[in-house]
């Protein structure tokens, strides 16, 4: 019997979060996953045996991952789907399939994306893929597939050493130094994911021992590869970035937020340009799409929870910072038509502290704790 979540739920799932990365074409390899998602079947004994099913949960995962409601399909994507390749062949082909991926264009949803010159682009999605292709290479391992081996190993090689090619990039340019603390925000998040998956290995061959010991805790003190530059990015992610970019679940209430590509959330705390465009987005207006579902008295109310949740987050105090400076009337045109117990948050304490600090401050303040971290000095906020 099958396991797993049915198309049409799945497809549910993504409407209910990214509704609007649906419309666009759905030709062509960089489209595919637009494809897997508005051509899929009712039920997955219909599809084919190439796979489609497992590109259709990779395409939810790259539309959703980067959204305030990400589909839950990382155990199906990391772990059971490769359990269904039973033989080699069949692992060639959903290795076929995930790197399908490889075209897939990022920004087309997600915002948390940093583009580093002689580079290129490195994003949370980066972490995602490295970790199903952990999940890939622990099957092959478990199977002895030396091919397969070969092959996985030597993309998540080529993952890991870009990782560690964009961090020493940022680091040496001048005036870089915001770019680097969100790469070391992204590299953090990425080496973690492919470590926790590396951890839950089955295989305890000496082969897969050596390739545990390679991907495991890179950026950690204890790592068995100590590479100088993870270390010294995950002691600066640490010390600066690490409180920074958890999960937001308390903007998920504010469905508004769900409306457009343009309200998705950047690498934080630089909230500062997101905030300016919930301030300012059509998508939020009286009249516009998300007003039945909230507007920017919701968004501003998910910010005020998430401030509440975590109160040393910085970021969403920028996000109303830049709210206020760019709505008319600031916080208060919006104060009255959010809960009753939240308004008083917007009156006093830390959030109207926040609004008397500009981007520029804010962000020459992060510059220094960056450098400070570098240096190995500790830096309060």
């Amino acid at each position: 019997m099958f396991r797993g979540i049915s198309p049409p739920v799945l497809l549910s799932q993504v409407r209910n979060t990214a509704a609007w990365a649906l419309d666009g074409p759905a030709e062509g390899a960089a489209n595919s996953w637009r494809a897997a998602l508005l051509r899929a079947p009712e039920t997955p004994q219909e599809y084919d045996p190439a796979w489609a099913y497992f590109r259709l949960l990779l395409a939810a995962h790259f539309v959703t991952v980067g959204t305030f409601v990400p589909t839950d399909v990382d155990s199906h994507i990391r772990h059971h789907a490769w359990l269904r390749a039973g033989t080699r062949d069949m692992l060639s082909a959903a290795l076929d399939v995930l790197d399908e991926t490889d075209a897939w264009r990022v920004d087309d949803v997600s915002a948390r994306v940093v583009n580093v010159p002689g580079v290129g682009a490195i994003s949370g999605h980066d972490g995602e893929w490295m970790a199903v292709r952990a999940g890939a290479l622990g099957r092959a391992l478990a199977m002895n597939d030396e091919a397969a081996i070969e092959r996985v190993s030597a993309r998540l090689d080529a993952a890991v050493a870009l990782h560690a090619q964009a961090f020493e990039a940022v680091r040496a340019a001048r005036g870089r130094e915001l770019d680097a603390l969100c790469v070391v925000a992204t590299l953090a998040h990425n080496l973690g994911d492919l470590s926790r998956v590396v951890e839950e290995w089955a295989a305890k061959s000496p082969r897969a021992l050596e390739l545990k010991l390679r991907y495991g805790r890179l950026g950690h003190d204890d790592a068995a590869v100590a590479d100088p530059r993870f270390l010294l990015a995950g002691r600066v992610n640490k010390a600066v970035m690490a409180s920074e970019n958890h999960r937001f679940l308390a903007m998920r209430a504010a469905r508004s937020l769900r409306v457009g590509r343009e309200l998705l959330l950047p690498i934080g705390p630089f909230f500062d340009a997101w905030g300016e465009t919930l301030g300012r987005s059509a998508l939020l207006a009286s009249n516009g799409p998300g007003a039945s579902l909230g507007g920017r008295a919701a968004a501003v109310e998910a910010l005020v929870e998430t401030h509440l949740q975590s109160p040393t987050q910085q970021g969403v105090l920028r996000a109303l910072a830049g709210f206020h400076r760019a709505h008319p009337g600031g916080l208060d045109a919006v104060a009255g038509d959010v809960a009753a117990r939240l308004r008083k948050q917007l009156k006093a304490g830390p959030i109207r502290e926040a609004l008397g600090v500009d981007r520029g401050r804010f962000d020459a303040r992060m510059v220094n704790r960056y450098k400070a971290a570098l240096e190995g000095r500790g830096l309060s906020a």
